[in-house]
């Protein structure tokens, strides 16, 4: 009768190293510390502590030490970046309707408007500043506005510093409104 012995699933044959569990390679981990012998050790091959004939562990300096304190990894979702583009672009177009919602809102109620009155009407402020100027674009393509030669000073101090802004002309003041 033979009997069969198996190798722990974290042991590989002599000279090959040691073996980490599938799950772990699986998951992508990287290797903190290593066992060897009587021995941890970092990455690098470091002597982080040593188990001593006291049965005691210390530290290449000779420090006893109770543990080691490793800086727990920070999880990174990886997040692929074509996905993350797409999933930019698909809010950034959800701003933009809201943002034209808005602009037609104020167009209809005023006769001129500027970024200011946008931004104060805008439920929720845009992932970039620059796309305040996208939105009247776009309100100007359809009709909404047209720019003017004249500008203002900013109300909006804290943001613009009291640049001026151009002041646009509404095309739908004093029109009923489109159902």
């Amino acid at each position: 009768m033979t009997t069969r012995t198996e190798q722990p699933t974290n042991q590989m044959p002599e000279g090959r190293g040691p073996r980490l569990p599938a799950e772990v390679r699986e998951a992508g981990e990287r290797t903190l510390v290593r066992f060897e012998g009587r021995q941890i050790l970092d990455p690098d091959g470091v002597i982080l502590a040593e188990l001593a004939a006291d049965d005691s562990w210390y530290t290449s300096d000779g420090v006893p030490c109770t543990g080691l304190v490793i800086p727990a990894p920070k999880a990174q979702p990886h997040v692929a970046s074509a996905d993350r583009d797409a999933a930019r672009r698909a809010a950034d177009q959800v701003w933009m309707a809201g943002a034209v919602e808005a602009i037609t809102a104020l167009v209809s109620t005023r006769q001129t408007i500027t970024c200011d009155d946008v931004w104060a009407a805008i439920p929720m402020p845009p992932r970039e500043a620059r796309m305040i100027g996208n939105a009247l674009a776009r309100a100007r393509g359809l009709g909404l506005v047209e720019a003017t030669e004249e500008h203002r000073r900013s109300e909006r101090r804290d943001h613009n510093h009291a640049r001026p802004v151009r002041v646009w002309r509404s095309l739908r003041y004093g029109q009923q409104p489109l159902h």
